[in-house]
């Protein structure tokens, strides 16, 4: 009587095989959405500071000294706007393909300290007081993502 070869895995090594494999992808997974999380808020940070920076360069070349409530930033931004022909909502919000890019907070610092519903991704501009314009980025949960000591000033007058 003659005996067959074992020439295939046994039902062991295959479950075994499969284990590792799965071990593998979640150490992959833990890996991979932490860094896109950092990607994303980098991606809002950098449209704070692009914001920033169009604020600035507008309100130096207009000679715009006092900037004191909600419709001069949306007035300064327009003016951006008008002047660059990049609209701001062709910034990408790294959070929401449908949510806008920025916001503008008008409530002194209350708003622009905490988490706000709604503002993930989003470029919060505040004027917390005359002639005193921070813009902040907003993190997954709407959290700002500079403390509010290092905002980014968008004049220095």
């Amino acid at each position: 009587m003659s005996r067959k070869s074992k020439n295939g895995f046994t039902l062991i090594e295959l479950i075994v095989v499969v284990a590792i494999i799965g071990v593998l992808v979640l150490l992959g997974l833990r890996t991979y959405v932490p860094q896109k999380e950092r990607a994303s808020n980098s991606i809002a940070k950098v449209n704070a500071s692009t914001v920033q920076t169009m604020l600035v360069g507008y309100m130096g070349s207009h000679d715009i000294l006092v900037v004191s409530a909600a419709a001069d930033i949306t007035a300064a931004l327009n003016g951006v706007v008008a002047e660059t022909g990049t609209p701001l909502e062709s910034m990408v919000n790294p959070y929401s393909d449908t949510a806008g890019v920025y916001h503008i907070d008008t409530a002194g610092t209350s708003d622009f300290d905490a988490a706000v519903v709604g503002h993930q991704g989003k470029v919060s501009v505040l004027c917390k007081a005359d002639n005193d314009l921070l813009v902040n980025a907003r993190g997954k949960e709407g959290e700002p993502l500079f403390d509010f000591n290092n905002a980014l000033p968008a004049n220095k007058h």
